[in-house]
């Protein structure tokens, strides 16, 4: 009995393997690289020392590239780049000069300068980005190393009809940079992509990047800024020209590292093509064709042809 009942449970099994479908058309799951892109605004909020000697409140913009190998790993590899304004000024100044003949004052010019002074921040950078996978919601993790430029630069424009000074079309007559800076900047970061549609993304993301020492003007130093005209009214207006060197600041650079906290909120997208319906796509069956389990097209018993 008990073997008459071996030979059966052993049958059955061979039927079931054999009635599993074998499907030896069907594809290996396609892994694909994926480029993305983001565009963000960026507001720096200044940490430790810096945060204690400035009182700059740095915003701007960020784009970075980032590129999968492949979607079977979610790791990512890419850089990006950062511009910041750190604050800046505008000051109005008049220059008196006098028109002579020989030794004799016999008219007097007013031209009306323009001083801008503005404090910048450039970071460029490299990052390693551990992206979960997921259609609607891809939370991240930045592992980001780079650099920091900081300069304050002051542009001087001549605001007269005539254009006395002018060496450009908008009146510059010259540029400046009072103080700059090249430093170190590294840190970590998280973030998220949230599905918008299948091309495009809001991202949002928070990134500390710690920072070299570096001397900088600060906002409200710009901002008190009184400028001087090292210039003589008859002598340079004669002879049409105001150099950098006419430009006189009193003031003190600070020094400090440059440790930062980076906000930003934007949009992320596809840069090659692979937006999330084609990534999405699974291959189908033609309508036309219907293949059997051994991926052949199936036999079909002819009609009989009852015309005599």
């Amino acid at each position: 009995m008990i073997r008459i009942f071996s030979l059966i449970i052993l049958a059955c099994s061979s039927v079931l393997v054999v009635a599993q479908p074998v499907n030896k058309t069907k594809p290996a799951p396609k892994y694909r690289s994926n480029t993305y892109g983001d565009f963000s605004a960026n507001l720096g909020i200044p940490m430790y020392s810096f945060a204690e000697t400035s009182s700059s409140t740095p915003f701007g913009l960020n784009f970075n590239i980032i590129h999968q190998p492949t979607s079977r790993v979610p790791v990512l590899f890419g850089g990006g780049f950062a511009y910041l304004h750190a604050g800046g000024n505008r000051v109005n100044r008049v220059l008196t000069a006098n028109i002579t003949a020989g030794n004799i004052i016999i008219d007097q010019l007013s031209i009306p300068l323009e001083f801008r002074m503005n404090n910048h921040i450039i970071n460029t950078h490299g990052l390693v980005r551990f992206q979960a996978p997921g259609k609607y919601f891809k939370p991240y993790l930045d592992i980001v190393g780079g650099f920091n430029y900081l300069w304050t630069g002051t542009a001087v424009y001549d605001r007269s009809p005539e254009g006395f000074f002018a060496t450009e079309d908008n009146g510059l007559i010259t540029r400046k940079t009072q103080e700059s800076s090249f430093t170190w900047a590294a840190g970590f970061g998280a973030g998220a992509f949230i599905y918008l549609n299948s091309d495009l993304f809001l991202n949002i993301n928070a990134t500390y990047m710690g920072g070299g020492w570096a001397k900088y003007y600060d906002r409200n130093q710009v901002s008190n800024w009184d400028v001087q005209l090292n210039v003589n009214g008859s002598s340079d207006v004669q002879s049409g020209s105001l150099g950098d060197d006419a430009l006189n600041v009193s003031a003190f650079p600070k020094n400090s590292r440059t440790d930062m906290i980076y906000a930003q909120i934007g949009v992320g997208f596809y840069l090659d093509g692979n937006s999330g319906s084609n990534s999405n796509q699974k291959a189908s069956p033609s309508n036309n064709v219907n293949p059997n389990r051994n991926g052949t097209q199936p036999y079909r018993q002819p009609r009989p042809n009852n015309k005599r």
